[in-house]
Protein backbone atom coordinates (compact mmCIF):
# COMPACT_ATOMS: atom_id res chain seq x y z
CA UNK A 1 0.00 0.00 0.00
CA UNK A 2 0.86 3.63 -0.38
CA UNK A 3 1.39 6.10 1.80
CA UNK A 4 -1.32 8.19 0.32
CA UNK A 5 -3.71 5.02 0.49
CA UNK A 6 -2.73 4.59 3.51
CA UNK A 7 -3.31 8.02 5.19
CA UNK A 8 -6.58 7.65 3.42
CA UNK A 9 -8.02 4.71 4.67
CA UNK A 10 -10.83 5.02 7.70
CA UNK A 11 -9.90 6.07 11.38
CA UNK A 12 -8.93 2.90 13.46
CA UNK A 13 -9.40 1.89 16.66
CA UNK A 14 -6.86 -0.26 16.65
CA UNK A 15 -3.01 1.04 15.69
CA UNK A 16 -2.25 0.62 12.65
CA UNK A 17 0.94 1.61 11.18
CA UNK A 18 2.43 1.19 7.53
CA UNK A 19 6.17 0.05 7.62
CA UNK A 20 8.05 -0.30 4.21
CA UNK A 21 4.39 -0.30 2.06
CA UNK A 22 3.18 -2.83 4.16
CA UNK A 23 -0.15 -2.47 7.05
CA UNK A 24 0.65 -3.79 10.19
CA UNK A 25 -2.19 -4.02 12.83
CA UNK A 26 -1.25 -4.10 16.68
CA UNK A 27 -2.77 -6.12 19.27
CA UNK A 28 -3.89 -4.21 22.65
CA UNK A 29 -0.92 -3.52 24.53
CA UNK A 30 -0.75 -4.65 27.69
CA UNK A 31 -1.38 -2.61 31.05
CA UNK A 32 2.37 -2.11 31.78
CA UNK A 33 2.56 -1.01 28.18
CA UNK A 34 0.22 1.78 29.01
CA UNK A 35 0.76 2.43 32.00
CA UNK A 36 4.36 3.63 31.14
CA UNK A 37 3.19 5.39 28.45
CA UNK A 38 0.30 7.29 30.25
CA UNK A 39 2.91 8.37 32.97
CA UNK A 40 6.01 9.36 31.26
CA UNK A 41 3.61 11.26 28.47
CA UNK A 42 1.80 13.06 31.64
CA UNK A 43 5.33 14.49 33.36
CA UNK A 44 5.93 15.28 30.01
CA UNK A 45 2.95 16.78 29.52
CA UNK A 46 3.24 19.07 32.98
CA UNK A 47 6.96 20.42 31.94
CA UNK A 48 6.91 20.42 28.33
CA UNK A 49 3.05 20.89 27.00
CA UNK A 50 1.89 23.24 30.35
CA UNK A 51 4.85 25.61 30.08
CA UNK A 52 4.55 26.30 26.30
CA UNK A 53 7.56 24.58 25.56
CA UNK A 54 6.15 21.99 22.79
CA UNK A 55 3.13 19.59 22.35
CA UNK A 56 3.29 16.30 23.57
CA UNK A 57 0.82 13.67 22.32
CA UNK A 58 0.28 9.83 23.02
CA UNK A 59 0.35 7.90 20.34
CA UNK A 60 -0.29 10.30 17.10
CA UNK A 61 1.01 9.43 13.50
CA UNK A 62 3.99 10.26 11.76
CA UNK A 63 5.04 10.12 8.38
CA UNK A 64 8.65 9.09 8.62
CA UNK A 65 9.22 7.90 4.61
CA UNK A 66 7.16 7.73 1.45
CA UNK A 67 6.31 4.41 2.33
CA UNK A 68 6.28 4.36 5.88
CA UNK A 69 3.98 6.37 9.03
CA UNK A 70 4.13 4.81 12.41
CA UNK A 71 2.20 5.83 15.80
CA UNK A 72 5.05 5.85 18.29
CA UNK A 73 3.56 5.85 21.63
CA UNK A 74 4.59 9.25 22.64
CA UNK A 75 5.09 12.35 20.44
CA UNK A 76 6.84 15.68 20.93
CA UNK A 77 7.53 18.56 19.15
CA UNK A 78 8.91 22.11 20.37
CA UNK A 79 6.93 25.16 20.21
CA UNK A 80 8.75 26.24 16.93
CA UNK A 81 8.15 23.39 15.06
CA UNK A 82 4.38 22.99 15.84
CA UNK A 83 4.31 23.94 12.12
CA UNK A 84 4.93 20.67 10.95
CA UNK A 85 1.64 18.92 12.78
CA UNK A 86 -0.61 18.36 9.68
CA UNK A 87 -4.78 18.27 10.28
CA UNK A 88 -4.14 14.24 10.68
CA UNK A 89 -1.06 13.56 10.91
CA UNK A 90 2.66 14.52 11.53
CA UNK A 91 3.84 14.92 7.68
CA UNK A 92 5.81 18.60 7.87
CA UNK A 93 8.83 17.15 9.12
CA UNK A 94 10.40 14.41 12.06
CA UNK A 95 9.14 15.60 15.35
CA UNK A 96 11.82 16.05 17.79
CA UNK A 97 11.37 13.01 20.18
CA UNK A 98 9.85 10.05 19.71
CA UNK A 99 9.11 7.43 22.31
CA UNK A 100 8.34 3.49 22.19
CA UNK A 101 7.46 1.48 25.11
CA UNK A 102 8.41 -1.73 24.06
CA UNK A 103 6.03 -4.86 23.68
CA UNK A 104 6.04 -8.23 21.77
CA UNK A 105 7.43 -7.18 19.06
CA UNK A 106 10.43 -5.63 20.33
CA UNK A 107 12.45 -6.25 16.91
CA UNK A 108 10.19 -3.44 14.92
CA UNK A 109 10.74 -0.97 17.66
CA UNK A 110 14.54 -1.80 18.39
CA UNK A 111 15.68 -2.23 14.36
CA UNK A 112 13.32 -1.25 11.52
CA UNK A 113 11.77 1.53 13.40
CA UNK A 114 15.35 2.79 14.83
CA UNK A 115 16.60 2.62 11.22
CA UNK A 116 13.21 4.83 10.30
CA UNK A 117 13.29 7.18 12.52
CA UNK A 118 16.76 8.12 11.85
CA UNK A 119 16.51 8.00 8.08
CA UNK A 120 13.91 10.85 9.04
CA UNK A 121 15.88 12.75 11.23
CA UNK A 122 14.22 12.74 14.31
CA UNK A 123 16.95 14.44 16.72
CA UNK A 124 16.15 11.84 19.91
CA UNK A 125 14.68 8.36 20.17
CA UNK A 126 13.63 6.49 23.50
CA UNK A 127 12.79 3.32 23.93
CA UNK A 128 11.28 2.95 27.26
CA UNK A 129 11.77 -0.88 28.47
CA UNK A 130 9.62 -2.38 30.67
CA UNK A 131 10.56 -5.51 31.09
CA UNK A 132 14.24 -3.95 32.01
CA UNK A 133 13.07 -0.46 33.54
CA UNK A 134 15.24 0.87 31.60
CA UNK A 135 15.11 4.79 29.19
CA UNK A 136 17.39 4.23 26.21
CA UNK A 137 18.23 7.22 24.71
CA UNK A 138 19.23 7.58 21.24
CA UNK A 139 20.28 10.35 19.06
CA UNK A 140 22.25 10.47 15.36
CA UNK A 141 25.58 10.16 14.66
CA UNK A 142 27.32 12.03 11.84
CA UNK A 143 26.30 9.63 9.77
CA UNK A 144 22.91 9.79 10.65
CA UNK A 145 22.79 6.37 12.16
CA UNK A 146 21.49 6.42 16.15
CA UNK A 147 23.79 5.56 19.28
CA UNK A 148 23.26 5.28 22.46
CA UNK A 149 23.73 8.73 24.33
CA UNK A 150 22.33 7.33 27.52
CA UNK A 151 20.83 3.84 28.95
CA UNK A 152 19.02 4.66 32.05
CA UNK A 153 17.27 3.16 35.00
CA UNK A 154 15.28 4.15 37.98
CA UNK A 155 18.27 5.34 39.60
CA UNK A 156 18.78 8.16 36.85
CA UNK A 157 17.52 11.38 36.19
CA UNK A 158 15.72 11.87 32.58
CA UNK A 159 16.73 15.15 30.52
CA UNK A 160 17.21 16.32 26.87
CA UNK A 161 19.14 19.04 25.54
CA UNK A 162 16.18 19.86 23.42
CA UNK A 163 14.06 21.13 26.81
CA UNK A 164 17.00 22.14 28.87
CA UNK A 165 14.18 22.84 31.81
CA UNK A 166 12.86 19.39 31.46
CA UNK A 167 13.93 16.84 34.68
CA UNK A 168 12.20 13.45 35.29
CA UNK A 169 13.40 11.02 38.07
CA UNK A 170 13.35 7.70 36.32
CA UNK A 171 12.01 6.24 39.85
CA UNK A 172 8.73 8.18 39.18
CA UNK A 173 8.08 6.01 36.40
CA UNK A 174 9.44 2.68 36.90
CA UNK A 175 8.65 2.48 40.83
CA UNK A 176 5.60 4.16 40.52
CA UNK A 177 2.99 2.86 43.51
CA UNK A 178 0.42 2.52 41.32
CA UNK A 179 2.05 0.64 38.82
CA UNK A 180 1.46 -3.29 37.96
CA UNK A 181 3.65 -5.05 36.50
CA UNK A 182 3.35 -8.11 34.22
CA UNK A 183 4.37 -11.11 35.75
CA UNK A 184 6.58 -14.07 33.98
Amino acid sequence: MNLAEFLDLPVQETRCELIDGVVYMAAFPIPDHQFLAMVLSGYMFQQIMETGQGIVYQVAGVVVSDNSALGPDIVVVRAERVGIIGPTVIDGGPPDIVVEVLSSNRHTDLVRKRQLYAAAGVPEYWVLDGDANTLTILEPDDAGSYQERAVLTAADTLTTPLFPEFSLPLAQVFDHPARIQRQE
